[in-house]
Order: C-alpha cells, then sequence, then structure tokens
C-alpha cells in the first residue's frame, strides 16, 4: 500500500508520527510525508504544496489530509479522486473550535465563524476515512455530518516510560506543566490551584512553554507571591521532555472550560501517564475513559474548584504501584483503537 501524508507541519509531531508508525507496522505501507513548505509568499507555498502532492499521489492508494491542514481537505479530495486513491481526513483540529470557540478571535456570528464551520464541515463529508481523536468528539462529529467518524487516540510516545524520579527535595511536592499557554490547557486554574496549595504544602513548579498567557500566568503568580516558587523554561524539544516528567511528581493536564476542553485528552496527559506520573486534570467525558486503563494515577477533578484540586495535590504521597506499568496498558489501549483504521483503509478507494 502506497499512501502520500499530506500538509506535515512536523513529522516528528506525535499525532502524525503515531498514525504514520501504525501504517507502517500494520499495513506494510509505503508512507511518503509532504512537509508544509516554508519558504516564498503565501500563493507560491500554496501552489508549490498542490504540485508536489500531485506528483506524490501517482499510485497512490491513500492520500491522508493531516492534522492543521483542514482548508485542503477539498484539494486534496479532488487529487484523491483523479488518482483513484482513498482519502483521509485528520479532524484533530477543527477550524472553528479553535479559532472561535478556544480563541474568541471572531464573534460566534459573524461571517468568518460561518466560513470556519462551513470548511470544518465540508473536510469531513468529502472525507473516505474521517478521523479524530476521542469517543466524544466522533461522536458530536458523526452526528453533526451524517456519518462515521474513527477515534484514534492521541497515545505517548516510545521515549514515554516509567522511571524512577530522577531528582529529590524531600517534601516539596514538584509539579509540572508544559504546552504552549493555549485558552483550551487553562493555565489560569492552575495558577488557582497552586494559590490553594501554598498554605497547606511546600512545592515547586515548573512552566514549560511560550505563548500569548505566558506573561500574565507569571504576572499572576507574581501577585499572590507565588513567583519564587515557579521557574519558566522556554519550549525545548519532544526528547527532552521525559527529563522534565521524570524530575516531576504530579503532571497537569488542562483545565480549560470550552467544548473542545471537555473532550479532548491531549499529549500531556497521554505522556505524564505513561512515564509513570501522577497526573491531574479537569473532569470531561474523553479523559474518564482513560480512568479504567489507568485507575488511581490519573486524577480528574471539578475544573471549576480550584481548593479540592489543591488537598488533593496536599495529600500526594506517592504514585500507585500499578504506575510501574501504565505505558504497557496504555499503548494496549491505543494499538486496539487503531485497528479501526486498518479495517477501513484494506477497504480500497470509494467508487
Amino acid at each position: 500500500m502506497r499512501i502520500v501524508q499530506y500538509g506535515v507541519h512536523d513529522p516528528q509531531y506525535p499525532r502524525n508520527a503515531r498514525i504514520r508508525a501504525h501504517l507502517v507496522e500494520r499495513l506494510g505501507a509505503d508512507v511518503v510525508v509532504l512537509r508544509r513548505p516554508r519558504d516564498g509568499t503565501r500563493v507560491r507555498r500554496a501552489f508549490a504544496e498542490v504540485l508536489r502532492l500531485w506528483r506524490a499521489s501517482r499510485d497512490a492508494d491513500v492520500v491522508i489530509v493531516s492534522e492543521f491542514r483542514l482548508t485542503h481537505a477539498p484539494v486534496a479530495w479532488l487529487v484523491a479522486r483523479l488518482r483513484g486513491a482513498q482519502l483521509v481526513v485528520d479532524h484533530f483540529v477543527g477550524l472553528h473550535e479553535t479559532v472561535v470557540e478556544d480563541w474568541n478571535r471572531v464573534p460566534v456570528g459573524s461571517v468568518t465563524a460561518r466560513r470556519l464551520r462551513a470548511q470544518d464541515a465540508l473536510a469531513a463529508r468529502i472525507a473516505d476515512v474521517c478521523l479524530t481523536d476521542t469517543a466524544p468528539r466522533a461522536d458530536r462529529l458523526g452526528r453533526l455530518h451524517g456519518r462515521p467518524v474513527l477515534a484514534l487516540p492521541v497515545g505517548a510516545p516510545g521515549w514515554a516510560r516509567p522511571a524512577v524520579r530522577s531528582e529529590s527535595a524531600g517534601d516539596t511536592l514538584a509539579l509540572l506543566y508544559y504546552g504552549n499557554y493555549l485558552p483550551l490547557h487553562g493555565v489560569g486554574a492552575i495558577v488557582d490551584i497552586l494559590t490553594e496549595l501554598a498554605p497547606a504544602r511546600r512545592f515547586s513548579a515548573t512552566f514549560i512553554g511560550s505563548g500569548a498567557e505566558r506573561a500574565a500566568v507569571q504576572a499572576a503568580l507574581r501577585a499572590r507571591g507565588l513567583i519564587g516558587h515557579c521557574r519558566f523554561v522556554d519550549a525545548v524539544p519532544e526528547a527532552e521532555l521525559g527529563a522534565y516528567i521524570g524530575a516531576a511528581d504530579i503532571v497537569f493536564g488542562v483545565f480549560g472550560d470550552s467544548r473542545k476542553a471537555l473532550d479532548v485528552v491531549p499529549n500531556k496527559v497521554w505522556q505524564g501517564l505513561a512515564c509513570g506520573r501522577v497526573t491531574i486534570t479537569g473532569d470531561g467525558p474523553a479523559v474518564r475513559a482513560l480512568q479504567p486503563v489507568v485507575g488511581d494515577q490519573l486524577v480528574i477533578v471539578d475544573r471549576a474548584d480550584p481548593r479540592a484540586a489543591a488537598r488533593v495535590l496536599a495529600a500526594y504521597d506517592g504514585p500507585p504501584a500499578s504506575a510501574d506499568d501504565a505505558d504497557l496498558r496504555l499503548e494496549r489501549a491505543v494499538r486496539t483503537a487503531y485497528e479501526s483504521l486498518t479495517g477501513s483503509l484494506r477497504g480500497g478507494a470509494r467508487s
């Protein structure tokens, strides 16, 4: 089977890397990765990208539109049809939910918002196989667009394995947040949790990443007298994250209150759990589905109750014994879910 993975912004990004690895392992696929061009004007980049897709798709069985590229789904559909290939669209990041719901960059009823919603809908409806990351999102997309959608979990990369904590600071609780300070992550809620935790237990918190809200988070911690307990590190290569997780007791997940925040299980949750760390995150239907797999290692809290979350952190006395093989149990769950993709692609192109 020959597959073209189109519009990849970073070949090492966990989502597209996981999909690619599965196709190679289970189907023996030859996967051609087409990265997004970075040079030239927007028009020149778009033309170059489509031209590369046309050339690479000769004799292809499948064309995959990667995450973050829903706007290119119609072009990919046309190329796939002309080549007699199956079209797979990874609806991992919706345009409307990101720009309108998460970032509030345009009003809900605006022309731009309606256009983004239409682009999301078109990308889902023209796909032979439509993908997303969790069952709640798959159910919602399926109902909205009148078609089945496959839920392929994010999972954890190969480097995420349980390890003995690499540092020790006595009774000081080591906490870790990493990400891009997106509204989805709800870092302001983490500040509230630390505020409630401070009187009850000593802690040190490491924040990794950069983004629009980082300065506001630092200012809030400074105003509450907590900045001395925190350190801020710029974004690091994924290969270095394991060392930071290994130095932590607890990893923070997401605490945003948007619909998307309720329906996703982000990379940091999968990675923290796979590394054997207790991971605390806001409640939602998607993350609850992981509880039977990892048990007490996953702490799910009310997003609007920082005091309750702080009580859980203050009482922490080490990870459960089951955390030692959490990576194996998570991997089994992910591989089982990915078999739905295996079966869908074996069916060949839609007539």
